[in-house]
């Protein structure tokens, strides 16, 4: 170890949070003797040191956790010195340690030691949007925010929100939202919901609308899609139940009448559904595409307007995911092209028209690794993570600047986007480091920016801080 001359040695420590936020602060240390870290901590969690790696375990941490208002320790020589306290972070930006940062210990010899720091947190692992916006988290936690005039946010109000808000803690699986109302999916394979049941869309057995989650089935399922206002069932034995409005036959049960209780209309074989605002599309496990319900713009592919009451077969193979816009369809092939068919009068299916077309037309070749249809409008994510999107843009959903609407895609995004999800008028984008980013109508919070104004290009949902002054 090098040490500077005289009686004594003057170490200064920079800190550079090199992070996604590129925060540069620099901190002095009192004296001490070495350059080594013998302690870190985050949030009074103490990180493992191995070497030259110091891990902080902050997954116990909630997933909107403002890491930027807690405070990160360590020691040299016994001392505590404190670093990234919130006044001393230019700005205030944000730092979730979502990225590896980077301490060097500097002797007044100008000799260092560098230490990179990891920390585990919890992540977001999931979302949905319609009227409002849901996130589930790596920790199995569901948060909230947007419209909630019907109590479909689950937190046993009505009032709307526009932050993020924890609604259950863990155990969580997945979660789709319909206009009024939600499904969410735990763990455990149980079925809840909460909202607006005036149609019997929660499957509770009653048209009693509630605030709070209600247990619909205990076990058993393995995925659900709300449509505006009903819900489908995916049980792990493939089989498909159906609950809520039926007007258009939407529930393939053969009838116009609504349900309260789920039924099932398909004994097995389903691999994924998606439901519109009175359509349902079906993957099934052999990769044929089914589709029921209202047809009036030729969404259900048939080449006809004619509804349908039970599933009839679009697709006969090669189909691998499927979803429904308010009376559009896209779906996506194995082979990366896609699909898409019904109505057009904003440009959604991406065609250079504003035609209908009631059978499947192609809007690209390949390279398509989901796409979410909206409103109105349609989110695509291609295999190199670039997002691109068309259709109706009138409150900035599509997320280029403007409020034209886009006849055929147009890249929003070049590159880092993991997932998406289309609402009725604003879209969901969440990014490979894990931030979450909405753009379009915010008149009820969807966007989670904490703003009522709407935007034309994505912001950033606010990552509400722990700060006992902010």
């Amino acid at each position: 170890m090098k040490r500077s001359p005289g009686n004594s040695t003057v170490i200064f420590l920079t800190v550079l949070l090199m992070t996604v936020y590129g925060v540069g602060v620099s901190y002095s240390a009192p004296k001490s003797s070495t350059k080594a870290i013998t302690s870190f901590s985050i949030a009074g969690t103490a990180g493992i040191i191995d070497e030259k790696i110091i891990t902080v375990d902050l997954t116990n941490l909630p997933l909107f956790a403002g890491i930027d208002a807690l405070v990160a320790s360590f020691k040299t020589d016994g001392k505590a010195v404190r670093v990234g306290s919130k006044n001393q972070v230019s700005g205030k930006t944000a730092n979730d340690f979502a990225k590896p940062v980077l301490y060097t210990v500097t002797a007044a010899d100008g000799s260092t030691e560098n230490y990179t720091v990891r920390a585990l947190v919890s992540k977001i692992a999931s979302i949905s949007g319609y009227s409002d916006t849901l996130i589930v988290g790596s920790d199995g936690s569901l948060w909230e925010t947007g419209r909630n005039g019907d109590g479909q946010l689950g937190n046993g109000t009505t009032t709307s929100v526009s932050v993020p808000k924890q609604i259950l803690a863990n155990g969580i699986a997945a979660v789709s939202a319909g206009y009024y109302h939600s499904l969410i999916l735990k763990t455990d394979g149980s079925l809840w919901a909460t909202g607006y049941n005036k149609l019997g869309q929660l499957g509770n057995g009653t048209t009693t609308s509630v605030s709070t989650p209600v247990q619909i089935l205990a076990d058993g399922v393995a995925s659900v899609s709300a449509g505006v206002n009903f819900s489908l069932v995916v049980k792990t034995d493939g089989s498909l139940w159906v609950a809520g409005a039926n007007a258009s036959g939407q529930l393939g049960n053969g009838t116009t009448t609504n349900i309260s209780t789920p039924a099932r209309i398909i004994e097995n074989g389903v691999a994924s559904v998606s439901g519109g605002e009175d359509h349902c599309l079906i993957v099934k496990t052999d990769g044929s595409l089914w589709a029921m319900g209202s047809n009036g713009h030729g969404q259900l592919g048939t080449g006809t307007t004619m509804d349908s009451r039970i599933p009839v077969q679009i697709v006969a193979s090669g189909v691998a995911s499927a979803s429904a816009g308010r009376s559009h369809s896209l779906f996506v092939k194995s082979d990366g092209s896609l699909w898409g068919m019904g109505y057009n009068k904003f440009g959604q299916l991406g065609t250079g028209t504003t035609t209908d077309v009631s059978s499947p037309v192609q809007i690209f070749g390949n390279g398509v690794a989901s796409a979410s249809a909206g409103g109105d409008h349609s989110l695509i994510l291609k295999t190199d993570g670039s997002l691109w999107a068309t259709g109706y843009n009138k409150n900035g959903q599509i997320g280029n600047g403007t409020k034209d609407d886009v006849l055929v895609p147009t890249r929003v995004l070049a590159s880092g986007v993991v997932a998406v999800s289309g609402g009725l008028v604003h879209s969901v984008i969440l990014k490979t480091d894990h931030s979450l980013w909405a753009t379009g109508y915010n008149n009820n919070g969807e966007l989670g920016n904490g703003s009522g104004s709407g935007v034309l290009t994505p912001v950033q949902i606010r990552r509400p801080s722990l700060s006992k002054d902010d």
